[in-house]
């Protein structure tokens, strides 16, 4: 397939393909010199780590984007040579192939030539280390970045986070989950710097309290600036109060999504549901039960009559969504659990 393509093939996406060997990408190696633009392979584990170098190397000058699962050192040394890269995601690199010393060189080498990320995803990268985020906080371009993404990394404390809330201020989406990290402090700076932010996951990081959410709340009392936000995942964090969930929902008119997750007290959620739909007599929020408890605002054009004898089972609900209306930004903003690793499972 990639082999009849080669002359006008820019993009390559075989995420989630876990079988795939390294015959199936080594026909990149034959195409044209920097034609390729973006290379997705989450999941593909069975890649031979010395063609992926090559294959790097040959289209660094055009290559934008490049997501890699379990990365070593010379590939991450190869991804320092793409200049025009504006998209990075790379996931489950322990620190026997990916050392800290390389991720030093890398975001080095990043800062030196101000490329321009705008997409950073680092989950679940054992080597990753708060000085590595202060580099990329003090970065000449650090205005650029609008997605970040920095779950899973056991090694990141409070200081590393909050260096990223006071110098990486135009984020879209901030995801930091199971981040053991995450401070109400350092989350009351995201929202006092980061007036752009759609898109936040903090589910288990287990420290947070509502305090971590007053100054989002306060904002809105005071007018004090324009709240963006549409989607908060907020699972796993058993220090929230229902109060703060229904203030959220009632105060935050731009919020569409709020996940509770599966453990969350589905009488508990009924009670806010019903709390919150209450004043108008029509509800304006459902749980969708397949996205792991998720407190969804109903369309604008859709709207179902209170019936307080069936309440769970009009509250609960799942609306699809056509897959042709799904792109690729949508997919990283839908609650996930967390990978096998943060369970200590092993992965299949």
């Amino acid at each position: 397939m990639i082999a009849s393509a080669q002359k006008s093939l820019s993009s390559l996406n075989l995420s989630k393909c876990y079988c795939l060997s390294t015959t199936a990408i080594k026909p990149l190696l034959s195409m044209s010199p920097h034609q390729l633009e973006s290379l997705v392979l989450y999941g593909c584990g069975k890649m031979d780590s010395q063609v992926l170098v090559e294959i790097i190397h040959r289209h660094c000058r055009t290559l934008k984007r490049l997501r890699l699962t379990d990365v070593n050192d010379a590939i991450m040394d190869a991804i320092q040579h793409c200049k025009k890269l504006n998209d990075l995601g790379l996931e489950h690199c322990s620190d026997t192939s990916l050392s800290t010393a390389s991720l030093t060189r890398f975001f080095a080498s990043m800062s030196k030539n101000q490329v321009q990320l705008t997409h950073l995803r680092l989950r679940d990268i054992d080597s990753l280390t708060c000085q590595h985020l202060r580099v990329i906080a003090k970065s000449p371009n650090r205005a650029s970045l609008v997605h970040f993404d920095m779950s899973e990394c056991n090694r990141i404390n409070a200081e590393g986070i909050s260096w990223l809330a006071t110098e990486c201020i135009n984020l879209h989406t901030l995801l930091l989950a199971y981040q053991e990290g995450v401070t109400n402090q350092a989350i009351q700076l995201f929202i006092q710097n980061c007036h752009q932010l759609k898109h936040v996951d903090v589910s288990g990081c287990r420290l947070l309290t509502d305090h971590a959410f007053f100054p989002l709340l306060d904002a809105i009392d005071d007018n004090l600036m324009k709240i963006a936000l549409e989607t908060l995942n907020v699972s796993g964090l058993d220090l929230l109060s229902p109060s703060l969930i229904h203030q959220l929902l009632s105060k935050i008119s731009s919020l569409q999504k709020l996940c509770l997750g599966v453990t969350y007290d589905l009488d508990e959620a009924d009670h806010i549901l019903h709390s919150i739909n209450h004043h108008d007599n029509q509800h304006r929020y459902y749980m969708d039960t397949e996205k792991f408890y998720t407190i969804c605002k109903l369309p604008f054009n859709k709207t179902l009559p209170i019936d307080s004898g069936k309440k769970r089972s009009t509250l609960y609900l799942h609306l699809r969504h056509p897959l042709d209306e799904i792109d690729d930004q949508d997919i990283e903003h839908t609650p996930t659990l967390p990978s096998p690793s943060t369970w200590n499972i092993p992965s299949l």
